[in-house]
């Protein structure tokens, strides 16, 4: 399961073993207990990464390949193509842009694009002269 948190800051990736459907409905339980509200539903989220560590076509050739039907890539400017992936929207608010965003995808796909996220995180360190 790719789980993407979206804050003010920046997004931020992870890649899970949890079962799609136990993880939301271990949220929803928590929420409830804590008397909190969350809100629940099928969206489409994107990404974006540096074209450096990837490329649109080859992305998506890799996609049909696996035939996944829920991802897509797309160049969006010079420098960067985004990743669209379908799956769902959790946030404590209805119509929020903070939250968490989760989709279940062959674990390969799953890999792969964790690990290009990783790999545009440290090109981005490295770019930036930190050490990392």
């Amino acid at each position: 399961m790719l789980k993407l948190i979206y804050t003010e800051a920046a997004p931020h990736f992870e890649l899970l073993t949890s079962n799609l459907e136990d993880w939301v409905e271990q949220r929803l339980r928590f929420a409830t207990s804590m008397g909190e509200e969350i809100f629940v539903s099928a969206e489409t989220a994107s990404f974006l990464l540096p074209e450096v560590v990837c490329e649109a076509t080859a992305l998506n050739f890799y996609f049909d390949r696996e035939n996944v039907t829920t991802v897509t890539a797309s160049k969006c400017d010079l420098d960067r193509v985004e990743i669209e992936l379908d799956g769902y929207w959790l946030s404590d608010r209805e119509y929020s842009a903070e939250g968490i965003f989760i989709t279940r995808l062959p674990d390969r796909v799953e890999s792969y694009l964790w690990q290009l996220w990783h790999n545009a995180e440290r090109q981005s360190v490295a770019s930036d002269g930190a050490i990392g």
